[in-house]
């Protein structure tokens, strides 16, 4: 019928809405209230005009020269293919500088053409590898808080996710928890380091731990490591990788991402890495999903890592950065009587506001309205469950300029009438 004014063109609208749901897929329907859709609207919220976005972790700096101009240089070539569909894996330049730069770093062995498989985004090398290896009734072990888009790729891969939570302040990893999770019908194990969204770093003792259960289950392993090198040089920890683990190679496939490692969110360039006969799965599922990364940024990429390869110092400086506003933000928020949880590396700082009566939502409705500062409520980073303790966590993002931060600063510790 036809609509005459707004309110009935709204309601109109929200009746097919309504009538449509029914003809979504059971896996889309599920997702429509989770964390995606709370995500959304948080964002929004911390874009409105006025507010230092301390919410969503994206750079508010740019990535390397090198890259940006490798991929301009790209962009406007007549060389034949760089504006075309690259090679499934990804281009020979990537796939090159990303074997060199992690054989350098950690001696990893890799082969271009056998062991990695270039994505758009580190999400999609998630995704990819979930549709690769999770069939119907597998469980797969995750830890919570998680990266929110960990249990929609598990459900839509149609297996079930097995939660581990990490507990305030150290979020470590504890083996009887872990044990606990896995069942007979478990497959996989997620497991994430540095983490999103607390910091932590997992020790030598936590990484051989988790190394031992895999081998001993016989689970395969996802190793996300987009944070890598955001480790805090003064945090005293370095960045350990599953997969030179003891018995991981041969079942780990890692992840890492251009989004982190070069500080370029917008490219949409992530890889996943492992031993063949895992990364030629991967490859199968990437290539009905994307079929490849944007070729020109592909370039870009390469270009960057190539320069990282023979000097690290830029990729170096911005976990120095990182860290200079993570102890900053931390001594404001102190100063608001909160409690903040150590980190030794990562884009995000973390704090329990439990001390102020007020829930994680609540907190971080009270800072947008009255300091115009935007965090994130922890809720979103933790499998819903039903009459769960309220949370009471907040993430703010430090991958950001020291102006940024200091603006962030100035509206925290200014005194309110």
């Amino acid at each position: 019928s036809f609509c005459l004014n707004r309110r009935t063109r709204r309601l109109c609208l929200g009746n097919r809405q309504a009538a449509m749901q029914h003809r979504y897929s059971r896996r889309v329907a599920a997702e429509l209230t989770g964390g995606g859709a709370t995500w959304a609207r948080i964002t929004a919220l911390a874009q409105q005009p006025g507010v230092v976005n301390l919410g969503q972790g994206f750079p508010d700096f740019p990535g390397p020269a090198t890259a940006t101009r490798a991929a301009a240089e790209a962009i406007a070539s007549q060389t034949p293919g760089n504006n075309q569909y690259s090679l499934q894996p990804g281009t020979a330049r990537l796939t090159a500088a990303l074997c060199k730069l992690y054989n350098r770093r950690y001696k990893a062995g890799m082969d271009p053409g056998k062991n990695v498989c270039v994505t758009a985004g580190g999400t999609e090398a998630l995704f990819a590898t979930m549709q690769a290896f999770v069939d119907p009734g597998d469980d797969v072990v995750c830890f919570e808080p998680f990266f929110p888009w960990y249990l929609p790729a598990i459900r839509m891969a149609s297996g079930t996710p097995r939660c581990v939570r990490l507990m305030p302040p150290s979020f470590e990893a504890v083996e009887a928890d872990i044990r606990a999770a896995i069942t007979e019908k478990t497959k996989m194990l997620i497991f994430n380091t540095p983490h999103n969204p607390t910091g932590h770093c997992a020790s030598p003792d936590e990484l051989a731990m988790i190394a031992r259960i895999c081998v001993e289950k016989d689970l395969l392993c996802v190793s996300d490591e987009v944070y890598e090198s955001c480790v805090f040089p003064n945090s005293g920890v370095r960045h350990g990788r599953l997969a030179d683990e003891p018995g991981m190679a041969e079942r780990t496939i890692t992840i890492g991402s251009a989004s982190k490692l070069l500080s370029l969110t917008g490219w949409r360039v992530g890889w996943a890495s492992g031993p063949a006969d895992l990364i030629a799965a991967v490859k199968t599922a990437h290539s009905y999903i994307t079929y490849c990364a944007p070729t020109p940024l592909q370039e870009g990429c390469a270009a960057a890592l190539e320069a990282a390869s023979e000097d690290p110092a830029e990729i170096d400086r911005v976990a120095a950065d990182m860290e200079a506003r993570w102890q900053s933000l931390a001594a404001a928020l102190r100063g608001l009587g909160v409690e903040v949880c150590p980190a030794q590396g990562g884009y995000f700082l973390v704090c329990d506001v439990k001390s102020t009566g007020k829930t994680s939502v609540q907190f971080v409705e009270h800072l947008l309205t009255s300091k115009k500062v935007a965090g994130v409520p922890m809720d979103v980073f933790y499998f819903p469950t039903e009459n769960a303790d309220p949370c009471t966590l907040v993430r703010f993002a430090v991958c950001k300029q020291k102006e940024t931060i200091d603006a962030a600063i100035e509206r925290l510790t200014e005194e309110t009438g």
